[in-house]
């Protein structure tokens, strides 16, 4: 059985409003964008992150998804998951190869 733990925090209306909108276009909750925004902002370990995430990371390393969906997921901006992805020793999958260089 998974233990959970609840956190209650004050918003202004404006905040609310917004989080509220990205939820509706994202199909998602209020508490799960805040759940990730928590995940990405403080660079758990890969092991530690969300299940959808981890299940995203997967995905990504085996080459199903792109680094901008994952980044999508993570709540993170491409940049800050490839520095994200570097910290943690994860590959970034690219398009080139090593033979690359004498086609340049």
């Amino acid at each position: 059985m998974s233990q959970e733990a609840t956190l209650h925090i004050k918003l202004d209306l404006e905040m609310d409003e917004q989080l509220a909108r990205l939820a509706r276009v994202r199909k998602s909750s209020k508490g799960r964008l805040v759940r990730d925004a928590i995940a990405a902002c403080y660079q758990f370990p890969a092991n530690e992150l969300p299940i959808h995430q981890q299940q995203a990371l997967a995905a990504y390393q085996g080459g199903f998804i792109s680094i901008g969906k994952l980044a999508e997921v993570m709540g993170m901006h491409v940049l800050d998951l490839r520095s994200w992805l570097a910290e943690h020793g994860i590959a970034q999958n690219t398009a080139m190869s090593i033979d690359d260089h004498a086609n340049a």
